[in-house]
């Protein structure tokens, strides 16, 4: 699927995301999330079976949109349908580390996934894998 130029550039950005999909109350939900746009793909980590994987599993649409948070507002949205992959410990870790690093930096990415991995194993995840359909962008400030 072609991706409007602008709208890629938002997707490609540190920009934490809005991750939309309806509840297993039948309830929309949006969540913040650290995310990475690979070929057509929204992905974001999740610890194993949250409920956001199981309302998921149950109704696999969902939307992700990113926006500027400074004038001039740009915005993108992309729109699909999700599958959840099993992320075994050793895929994990290092998806997580690069999604830290992504959003942190070096140094900080690194103080981050040492919490995050607690001196330990932090074991197994889920990966969401938004299939993007559709994506929209828009220039709110009209530019």
């Amino acid at each position: 699927m072609e991706i409007d130029p602008q709208a890629r550039e938002l997707l490609g950005q540190p920009i934490v995301g809005n991750l939309g999909y309806y509840g297993l109350d039948g309830y929309p939900r949006v969540l913040p999330v650290w995310f990475t746009h690979v070929d057509g793909e929204i992905q974001v980590a999740s610890p194993p079976d949250q409920y956001k994987i199981r309302a998921l599993r149950a109704d696999p649409r969902a939307t992700l949109t990113v926006s500027t948070p400074s004038i001039p507002y740009h915005v993108a949205s992309a729109t699909g349908q999700v599958s959840i992959q099993r992320l075994e410990e050793a895929a994990r870790i290092p998806f997580v580390r690069a999604v830290a690093r992504r959003y942190l930096g070096e140094d900080e990415g690194e103080r981050y996934i040492t919490k995050w991995m607690r001196g330990g194993h932090p074991g197994p995840g889920d990966l969401i894998r938004l299939q993007i359909e559709r994506v929209r962008y828009t220039n709110v400030s009209g530019d």
